[in-house]
């Protein structure tokens, strides 16, 4: 009987250790499979299989430290935010990957080293550090760092036209959200005037134009306004009244009210009771006390 117990034993032991050895073959070795690794077990293939996001924080760091450029990016992205994976947010972690991204070349991370010198996350609060790096990203084509720089830059009397260039370069990117929001700030730099740029509400419409065709709301309100009111523009009811929409849409609360008062009077559209009934029932639920405040 002991014989056969031992004989047992010895077979457990040796399809154990066989199973451990075969484990470690499938170890990631490189910092490509570290980082396959990490979509592993944060997005697992296997049905009934849970993520373990501590394991894929493990072989992230594993593949950054290996010098693996993406993970590097996502790393210090994490670390920046903080909240994700139960990582809290951390300037100086996130300034330590974004540099080791920076230095591989990924310009992306400049932007992301000056957001956290201008927020002082973790290092001195340091704007003049931030500028230079968004300067270099800005210079590279970087689309959220030649926004930054020049919302930074039209702040002071002194730089204002240098910011006025580097919004327009982010306009001219294209790219949506960052390109959306420059129009938007030119559009209110023009509206008002401000230093040596002199108030210009045709120049302004222009770019409110484009920040509305882009998405943004307020904008959107603006351009309206304008169309409806034929300033600087060519007069447009159905157009003024189509953004208006556009505004409202996006539970922009200025715009559901001026669309309801403008429904309910008549004055620049056909009068219509059930559209302003539902954009009032929209207001409900968005601010109802705007409309206990009429």
């Amino acid at each position: 009987m002991r014989r056969r117990i031992s004989r047992w034993v010895t077979v457990v032991a040796t399809a154990f250790l066989l199973g451990c050895g075969k484990e470690k073959q499938h170890e990631p070795n490189t910092p490509q499979e570290m980082y396959a690794r990490v979509r592993e077990l944060l997005q697992p293939s296997t049905p009934n299989t849970a993520a373990d996001p501590h394991q894929a924080i493990r072989w992230l760091r594993r593949a950054a430290e290996s010098g693996f450029l993406q993970a590097q990016t996502d790393l210090g992205g994490i670390y920046l935010q903080g909240g994700k994976y139960g990582i809290a947010a951390d300037g100086k972690e996130a300034l330590k990957w974004f540099t080791a991204a920076a230095n591989q070349g990924n310009k992306e991370a400049l932007y992301y080293i000056g957001l956290i010198y201008k927020r002082g996350q973790g290092v001195p609060q340091d704007t003049q550090k931030a500028l230079s790096f968004w300067r270099q990203a800005a210079e590279a084509g970087v689309a959220d760092a030649s926004l930054a720089l020049g919302a930074e830059l039209i702040q002071r009397p002194e730089s204002i036209q240098e910011g006025v260039k580097w919004l327009k370069r982010t306009v001219a990117t294209r790219v949506a959200s960052p390109a959306c929001t420059a129009a938007s700030a030119l559009g209110n730099l023009y509206a008002t005037g401000r230093g040596s740029i002199p108030r210009n509400m045709k120049e302004a419409a222009q770019w409110y134009e484009i920040a509305a065709n882009g998405g943004d709301a307020r904008s959107q309100l603006v351009y309206a306004l304008l169309l409806l009111q034929g300033e600087q523009v060519e007069k447009n009811t159905d157009e003024g009244i189509r953004y208006l929409r556009l505004a409202a849409g996006q539970n922009h609360v200025p715009a559901i009210a001026l669309l309801i008062d403008f429904l309910r009077s008549g004055k620049f559209t056909d009068k219509n009771d059930q559209e302003a009934a539902a954009w009032e029932k929209r207001m409900e639920e968005v601010d109802p006390r705007h409309l206990n405040r009429k």
